[in-house]
């Protein structure tokens, strides 16, 4: 198998974080306007930026759990019993979600 340098694979995994905030980020840009409600001289900014924020937020909270997955996969994919040991840990995260969300 031909592995690649350690470097390309954290370049990868930061591309896998980056594009999506690059994507949320220009959509900021080209969509958001702070001044569509204003009426003449009285200013309504709206709190529009904060939902941005907050799918930023939640393509980061994604990324880590891929990155979780991914180096649990790694490391019990010996013993072929990694698919039990995700479905019960999807299962207390469905769990807790539903709990404490």
């Amino acid at each position: 198998m031909n592995k690649k340098p350690i470097y390309i694979q954290i370049l990868i995994r930061l591309a896998f974080l980056i594009v999506p905030w690059l994507c949320i980020y220009l959509l900021i840009m080209f969509t958001y306007d702070p001044h569509k409600l204003c009426d003449g001289d009285n200013h309504r900014h709206t709190m529009g930026p904060i939902g941005y924020f907050i799918m930023g937020g939640l393509v980061f909270i994604f990324w880590v759990v891929g990155i979780l997955i991914e180096l649990i996969w790694r490391y019990f994919n010996k013993d072929k019993k990694v698919l039990l040991l995700l479905f019960i840990l999807a299962a207390l995260g469905f769990l807790a979600v539903v709990l404490f969300g």
